[in-house]
């Protein structure tokens, strides 16, 4: 063989392997499409049926972190607007899936198993732009899996039957008041709902709420004035709310047009964790408001 072939085989072999860990497409055709999402989108979670699977190795992505086997192209792209709210991004399937997401920042994320068998990344603070993202599978396998994107902290482990949760973070956020406050009343959109059944915590209480919280109260009072939470919907809601004396409180209907309301007659000082659940599974938009007037 000639010595001026010798180095150009030589160059060709050692190029082969960098041309097959840049395969990965990401400026390639979502192969199940793609959407634009604002913060408060709802429906929330905002879901889209994926199979997943593929031939690449998801294993030459973010400095070796990812798993499993992915498409060539994104299989779902999401061009999102972020507020202060977190995203998170999931899958579930009766498979062993994991997901991979390049960021705005154009950043690598990966996760194998953070709810059971099904994966899941969360953005406490999201940039706005494009997540591209895939849903892989270990070996040859392809998989129907349902990808969720979604600002609120309920994951696929609780529509197995997971918990309300008091150590986590707000879905909405909180806000700290001091007897006396203005405006009055203090008024805050939610997205009410979820899959935790709220007889979990008070069997008599019907309806389903997330994990998390989806408002935190913290309240100066005097014990002279009353505190009190409604929640109006054109659906029927229910109000959960754990008090500073940690004891559960729940409302259906007792304001009228199937809106609860819960009354403290003499508001204790601390932390209100407050759910806002649904009757029948649905998600529901609607205003929570704190009042000092009964």
């Amino acid at each position: 063989m000639s010595r001026f072939i010798r180095p150009v085989l030589a160059a060709c072999l050692v190029l082969a392997p960098v041309a097959t860990a840049q395969a990965q497409d990401w400026r390639g055709t979502p192969v199940f499409g793609q959407t634009r999402l604002s913060g408060g989108f709802t429906p929330d979670p905002y879901t889209v049926q994926i199979t997943a699977g593929g031939t690449n190795d998801a294993g030459q992505l973010g400095g070796g972190r990812c798993s499993g086997k992915v498409g060539n192209n994104p299989d779902y792209v999401l061009r999102y607007s972020a507020t202060d709210m977190p995203l998170y991004i999931r899958s579930t399937s009766d498979a062993d899936t994991t997901l991979v997401v390049r960021d705005p920042q154009g950043s690598w994320q990966c996760d194998d198993d953070t709810n059971g068998l099904n994966p899941e990344l969360s953005f406490p603070r999201p940039q706005s732009g494009t997540y591209h993202i895939w849903v892989g599978t270990y070996g040859d396998e392809r998989a129907r899996t349902t990808l969720e994107i979604s600002e609120l902290s309920d994951s696929s482990t609780t529509a197995s039957g997971g918990q309300i949760d008091l150590s986590l973070d707000s879905n909405f956020g909180g806000v700290t008041l001091r007897s006396g406050f203005r405006p009055d009343p203090h008024n805050i959109e939610i997205v009410a709902g979820g899959s935790v059944p709220i007889s979990s915590v008070d069997d008599s209480c019907p309806g389903s709420v997330s994990s998390a919280p989806d408002y935190s109260v913290t309240y100066t009072g005097n014990r002279n004035a009353p505190l009190v939470f409604t929640f109006v919907s054109d659906d029927d809601a229910v109000l959960l709310i754990n008090g500073p004396d940690g004891e559960w409180t729940c409302d259906d209907d007792s304001d009228g047009n199937l809106d609860p309301r819960v009354t403290y007659r003499r508001a204790q000082t601390g932390t209100y964790d407050v759910w806002v659940g649904t009757v029948g599974g649905q998600m529901a938009n609607g205003t929570l408001s704190v009042s000092e007037v009964n």
